[in-house]
Formats: structure tokens, C-alpha cells, sequence
């Protein structure tokens, strides 16, 4: 021991109790902060979130499509579990699930494991038994209370609440909640600890969205579609139900479909919206473009041309009428569906007029619907077109289009002429109050006003008189058309496959729905795969149903009844000039010289049977009015 350490032993031994007064007081501290209370401390306030609730889809009426569910996730922390055999019987008691699925999970390895993603069973009572351990969160899942009914429209969302297919997907950042928080402090034993003066920021729930569609209707269409699927063999089935003069979309359904509630037990492919996704070559549907053309083009309705078959189309094929005639006129030709008389006035017209009228009834063009998904389909333009074209084109081979655009087309007709953008989506409802209401879209003129009343009657005529009589709705005007074409398989036609269908809207004199019809493959063994077997019977039994649910649709009822009762005024002496003709001798002529020689004479003729004709209803040299029916039939000879 120095002199020096002796004469500075008080001053060191002081020192020393100083720094160690300061560690103790340093140590004092830090326990206190870390460890009994770390309340003014940012490490010990929490935040939690609040999550809201998601939008829902309604109905035109406000019936639910969507609802959401209250459903717990359940976490543990695996250290602080006191006693894991006890947790894990009262967690497995409570939710029914296995304990061994628990006891895999805590046996992971990690520190916190979930042991539920989403249950309905409500546990939170064990969080007070198990406070630090055991994590409850409550969370919502997506419920589609109809099931099928609306699956490929609205579509269903993931596990995470997240839309992924159908509107749910198109429209999640509406849909989709804001989330909130809350602060909370815990103390250095991870207690919570309650102070009100703690800023709390509301969850804000997503936006509900309102469709245009009637789940009536919905109901009505699906069931008749699965009804008619079953009696005529068919593989699959579209149908789609819009008002004409809006755009608006009622009803669409697509068979088969899947329940959104248990998407992962279907095939994806019953995911997809094929009303507006898949092509279909549209068949005698498409005529309406070749008559809309021939109106524009001032051709006269009573025009009459030669359907006589089979019809030599430039040596190239051979085309026949599957129901024979001789002489039609225009609205005849159309409303007996003769693809001889379509193909002779598209011929008449030329390539531009029908390409044309094509286009501007949305024909290779997208409808504007999803921009997304839908396709614009297959329509070329006429310097791509081959000879043979000019009769596949016209009765709608060799054009390809989605259901949606031939229902829009019709559309175009029933409102006027005006080629309109369908829409399912009528108005968005925010949190806050605001809507954004859907924009009626500008409409665009395809067909004069005159034009299109006329092709209306046209096709009243053809569900009156012609094929799509089996649509007919008693009491109303009904105008429509059908349509039938092969199915293209392995790159050829099929002959004992095809695509059934039928469009039609009514009342005819002010149209307030249309509805389009699809049967894929019904039984062609059977003659069912005519369009006017299968499609146009849905039509009316559809019809028929939502008359009867939907009252607004009195106004424009139809006339004939009345008519019949009214009395028929009467003009006396009014001079009118009468023109004779002479009968010609038509014995042991063709039919096509018959009906030549019987138009120059200004003589309507009608013809049944093929090759010469054998009797005529007036005899040779009679003097008869200009006009004039004269009955002819004729024979095959050996």
C-alpha cells in the first residue's frame, strides 16, 4: 500500500460509492421502465386494428346477393402456454375441431403458430383464461346466401376477403373496407392496461353495390333453362334477359354453374361469365343484318324472290331451306328462316352493305360491358372475304360473337335503332354517404326509326306465322328469331351437334325486355336441335312466369283481342280500276320457268313439290285479276 493510495483512500473510496449510487440508480430505472411499468414509455402502447365490414351486392329490388359473417382467428403463443394439454381440449371443445390437428400445429417449432384461420365458433371466452397466450381476432367471411343463383355474375372472393373472380374482383377497392386502429398500453408483464384518453380511428365498412339484376327473374330463367336441359339432352345452356331500351342487364345465367360458397369442388371453368366471355357462330340469328341491310337499301318488303331448292351457289355448294318453298317474299323469307332468299338478297345488296350493317349492329366490336374479359369476336372485313362467304356470312356461319352481342343487336331493333352499352352495376352506395350513380351512356343510331319498326313487324311475323311460333306469348305481340347452326368440332362442322338459340322482346309496340336463349347440343336424334323446338319454347315458359310476377308490364298489351271486336268501317262507291291478265299454260314447266312466266304476268304464284309442274289451280286462258293467287304443284318425274 503507497503513501499515495493512503492520502487519497477517502477520496477513492467516495468515488467508488458514487458510480455505484449511479449504476444502482441507472438499474432502478431501467427496471422500472422495462419492467414494472412501461405506461410513458411509445414501447408499451399497442396498436390494433380494426377491421370493418365489406360491401354487399344487392339486387334492383335491394335483396341480398352478398352477406358477411362473423368468424374468429385464433393464434397462440407457444411459450407462454402454462398448461398446452389443457388449452388445446377446452380450444378443440369449443371450435369441434380435432385436437391432433392442434397439438401438429403447436409442434411446429415456431414461436406462434395459428391454429385457426376463420371459424364461426366463438371462443373468446378462453382468451380470458389464457390472456397472454391465447390470440382471438375477429374477422368476417363472404357468404352467398342464393348460392348458384347469381355465382357467375357476382363471382366470390379468398380466404382473405379479397375479390378474385366475377364483379367481386372487378369491383374490390369499392368493395373493400377501410381499416381502423386502436391504441392500447400493456405493461412490462404484456397486461393491458385501460386508458380512455387513447386516440381510437373508426374502421369504415366498403361500399354497397346495387345491380340491375331481378333475382326473380334470375330464379325464373335458371329453372326453365335447367327444365328444357333436361328434355332435350342438352350439354350446357345460356340465357340473358335485358331491357332493350336501357342497356340494362335483368337476368344472366349460365349452365352449369358453381356455388361461390365452395368454389375449389367445381371445375374453374364454370367460373366464367360465357355470355359475355365465349364465341358461338350465331347462325339464323344474324339474318336480321341482311334484312336490316335491305331495308336500308330500300328493298320493298313484298319483294318476292325464288327459294325453289336446292339453290346452285356458283358451283361451290348446294343450298337448301330445311322447310321448302317456292316463292317468298321478304318478311316470308325471314320469318321461315329461308337461307336460299337471305342468301339471294345478300347477294343482291353486295359484301359492303352487309358488312356494314354488320358493324354498326356491334358485330366485331366489343360491347363495352367488361373491356377485360370480352372478346370482340370474328368478323372480317369484305377484301379478306372469299366467294363461298357470300352464303355462309349472311345466315351467320363464318362470324363468330359473344351471346351479349346478338342480344344487343336485337336491342337495336326493339329501341328504335339506337345501339346502346349493356350494364349490370346501377349505382355504388360509399360509406360516406355518396353514390356514384351509373351513367346512362350515350346512345348511338344503327337504323332509322322507320327501319327498325318495320324489321319489328318483320319478326312479330316470324314468331306469329313462321318458326318461332313455339314463343308465342298468349295475349301479347312477341317479336323474335330463331336460330340453329352446326357446332364447329375439330375444325369441321358437326352434323349431330349444334347451337340452339332464340332472341325475342314484347310487347312488340313498345318493348320493355328481351331475352336471349342458348341450348348447346340438344338432341339432334330426337329434331331437337332446331331452335325453334328448344330455344323458343324457354322463351314463353320464361315469359310467361315473369308476366305473371311482374305487374309493371301491363301497359302495353297487346291489341288483337280487342280488334276483333271493333267494327269495320265501310267506304261505299269508291271506283276502283281493275287490270286482267291471262292465265298462262304452265303444265310440264319447271318450277323456276313457272314462276318466271307467272311474275311477268303480275300472277302470285304458289308452288309445292319440286321438278315439273303437274296442275294449276286456275285454268289456262282464264281471264283473272292482276294478283291473283294461282296454286301450282309439282313432281319429280322418272
Amino acid at each position: 500500500m503507497t503513501k499515495n493510495y493512503i492520502k487519497f483512500k477517502n477520496r477513492i473510496i467516495f468515488v467508488h460509492i458514487a458510480i455505484m449510487l449511479i449504476w444502482i440508480g441507472f438499474g432502478v430505472r431501467l427496471f422500472n421502465i422495462q419492467v414494472i411499468n412501461r405506461l410513458n414509455s411509445p414501447q408499451g402502447i399497442k396498436v390494433e386494428s380494426i377491421n370493418g365490414l365489406r360491401g354487399n351486392f344487392y339486387d334492383v329490388n335491394g335483396k341480398n346477393l352478398t352477406q358477411n359473417l362473423t368468424f374468429y382467428r385464433i393464434g397462440v403463443h407457444i411459450k407462454k402456454i402454462s398448461n398446452t394439454k389443457n388449452l388445446i381440449d377446452e380450444l378443440s371443445s369449443c371450435t369441434g375441431t380435432d385436437r391432433e390437428v392442434y397439438i401438429a400445429k403447436i409442434n411446429s417449432g415456431r414461436d406462434y403458430v395459428e391454429l385457426e384461420k376463420k371459424t364461426n365458433k366463438n371462443c373468446q371466452q378462453l382468451q380470458k383464461k389464457y390472456p397472454n397466450a391465447l390470440i382471438i381476432k375477429k374477422s368476417f367471411k363472404r357468404y352467398y346466401p342464393e348460392d348458384n343463383l347469381v355465382s357467375q355474375i357476382v363471382g366470390f372472393t379468398n380466404i382473405d376477403d379479397k375479390g378474385i373472380s366475377g364483379l367481386e374482383a372487378k369491383y374490390n377497392k369499392f368493395l373493400e373496407p377501410v381499416s381502423g386502429s386502436k391504441l392500447s398500453k400493456r405493461n412490462g408483464l404484456g397486461d393491458r392496461i385501460s386508458d380512455p384518453t387513447l386516440p381510437t380511428e373508426e374502421a369504415k365498412n366498403g361500399a354497397d353495390i346495387v345491380l340491375t339484376i331481378n333475382k326473380e327473374y334470375q330464379a325464373i330463367l335458371r329453372d326453365e333453362l335447367i327444365l328444357q336441359m333436361k328434355k332435350v339432352g342438352a350439354k350446357a345452356s345460356m340465357g340473358l334477359i335485358l331491357n332493350p331500351q336501357t342497356g340494362a342487364i335483368l337476368s344472366m345465367v349460365n349452365l352449369p354453374d358453381y356455388d361461390p360458397n365452395s368454389p375449389n369442388d367445381f371445375d374453374i371453368e364454370l367460373q366464367k361469365n360465357k355470355i359475355v366471355t365465349d364465341l358461338i357462330e350465331p347462325g339464323s340469328t344474324f339474318k336480321i343484318v341482311t334484312m336490316a341491310a335491305a331495308l336500308e337499301s330500300n328493298i320493298d318488303l313484298n319483294d318476292e324472290y325464288n327459294v325453289e331448292g336446292p339453290y346452285n351457289f356458283h358451283n361451290i355448294k348446294m343450298i337448301e331451306d330445311s322447310e321448302p318453298h317456292s316463292v317468298l317474299n321478304v318478311k316470308e323469307i325471314l320469318a321461315f328462316s329461308s337461307n336460299i332468299g337471305t342468301i339471294k338478297i345478300a347477294e343482291q345488296l353486295g359484301k359492303k352493305s352487309i358488312y356494314d350493317q354488320a358493324r354498326e349492329f356491334g358485330f366485331g366490336v366489343k360491347t363495352g360491358f367488361d373491356s377485360s374479359t370480352e372478346p370482340a369476336g370474328i368478323f372480317r372485313e369484305p377484301s379478306k372475304w372469299s366467294l363461298s362467304s357470300m352464303h355462309s356470312i349472311p345466315i351467320g356461319y363464318e362470324v363468330s360473337a359473344t351471346p351479349l352481342q346478338i342480344a344487343m343487336s336485337y336491342a337495336a331493333i326493339a329501341n328504335g335503332g339506337f345501339m346502346l352499352k349493356p350494364y349490370v352495376v346501377e349505382k355504388i352506395e360509399k360509406h360516406d354517404d355518396t353514390i356514384i350513380q351509373n351513367q346512362r351512356n350515350t346512345k348511338k343510331r344503327v337504323l332509322s326509326q322507320s327501319n327498325a319498326e318495320k324489321l319489328s313487324l318483320m319478326l312479330s311475323h316470324t314468331v306469329e306465322n313462321g318458326s318461332g311460333k313455339l314463343a308465342n306469348v298468349a295475349g301479347w305481340n312477341v317479336a323474335g328469331k330463331t336460330g340453329t347452326s352446326k357446332k364447329l368440332i375439330d375444325g369441321q362442322y358437326s352434323e349431330k351437334e349444334f347451337i340452339s338459340s332464340f332472341v325475342g322482346f314484347f310487347p312488340a309496340e313498345n318493348p320493355q325486355l328481351l331475352c336471349l336463349i342458348i341450348l348447346d347440343s340438344p338432341d339432334a336424334s330426337r329434331n331437337l336441335h332446331w331452335g325453334s323446338m328448344s330455344s323458343a319454347p324457354v322463351f314463353k315458359s320464361v315469359m310467361d312466369r315473369v308476366i305473371n310476377i311482374d305487374k309493371s308490364i301491363t301497359i302495353s298489351r297487346s291489341n288483337k283481342e280487342k280488334l276483333k271486336n271493333e267494327p269495320i268501317l265501310i267506304q261505299k262507291n269508291l271506283e276502283r280500276k281493275i287490270e286482267y291478265v291471262e292465265m298462262p299454260n304452265l303444265i310440264g314447266k319447271t318450277v323456276r320457268d313457272a314462276f318466271s312466266e307467272l311474275k311477268r304476268a303480275g300472277i302470285k304464284p304458289q308452288i309445292s313439290g319440286r321438278g315439273l309442274i303437274v296442275s294449276q289451280s286456275i285454268e289456262a286462258g282464264t281471264k283473272i285479276e292482276k294478283k291473283s293467287i294461282c296454286i301450282l304443284k309439282a313432281e319429280l318425274k322418272e
